[in-house]
């Protein structure tokens, strides 16, 4: 039986390859405006103390402001990692978005990744789906490892820890969807249900469950908890799984 043909059609399926991918790029584009706008803030920030005691002390600026505010050069550096998110941030939200995110045939049919694919033998089209959960996985469990360490720890990247959390938020979420999509393709080259990655998106159901909500209320740290959990105990569940896909 044809690859393809050994995929699940039914309308679990079809839903959930939608609602995927409208999850994908809303979540994508929302946390690249988020993380964009701490960056901003941050460099907006830098730029106006400095300016600040320019205008308050003169020729002893530099003085006052390292006595205060720590160093000029570290003050920069910050402002710099502002500026390279700026440039980063949209750049690795794109490279995931074309990667991730099926791309769709334009209404005059020249999509040259459209019209190469039906041309793929299974093996390449197997291929493509593990290249996609590689990336995902990877750059999911970064983010998330990434995200957890900035809201943890001080690393001193802003002027205050509070940019640094938000930051870490962003990261985290951007992680999370990620790993998502990347489990999604992992199942495909696998030869699996895709329904199965709603053991990541478990915890975002707590809210809506009657009685069971009533945790958070408890325990407010119980639902980041699972969301750091489930993600990595996906992971493991769809590496577990026997590789179903024909060989060619």
């Amino acid at each position: 039986m044809p690859f393809e043909n050994r995929l699940p059609k039914g309308l679990l399926t079809t839903g959930l390859t939608i609602v995927g991918t409208l999850y994908g790029t809303v979540w994508l584009g929302l946390l690249v405006l988020f993380s964009l706008g701490i960056c901003f803030v941050s460099i907006s920030e830098e730029v106006h103390r400095e300016m600040k005691y320019r205008e308050r002390y003169g020729a002893e600026w530099r003085t006052e402001f390292e006595r205060e505010c720590g160093p000029v050069s570290h003050a920069r550096i910050r402002a710099g990692i502002g500026a390279f998110g700026v440039v980063a941030i949209p750049s690795a939200a794109w490279f995931l978005y074309r990667t991730l995110v099926p791309s769709r045939r334009r209404r005059d049919g020249s999509s040259q990744r459209k019209k190469a694919r039906p041309h793929q033998s299974p093996a390449e089209r197997i291929a493509r789906y593990r290249r996609n959960a590689v990336v995902g996985v990877y750059y999911g469990l970064g983010g998330i490892v990434a995200g957890v360490g900035l809201v943890i720890f001080r690393w001193r990247i802003f002027s205050d820890h509070i940019y640094e959390i938000c930051l870490g938020i962003g990261l985290f979420l951007c992680g999370y969807s990620a790993v998502i999509a990347g489990c999604y393709w992992w199942l495909k080259a696998k030869s699996w249900n895709e329904a199965i990655v709603s053991i990541g998106l478990t915890p975002l159901a707590i809210p809506l469950i009657p009685f069971v909500r009533l945790l958070l209320l408890a325990s407010p740290m119980f639902l980041p908890m699972a969301m750091v959990m489930m993600p990595l105990i996906l992971v493991v569940v769809v590496f577990a799984l026997p590789n179903r896909t024909r060989r060619y």
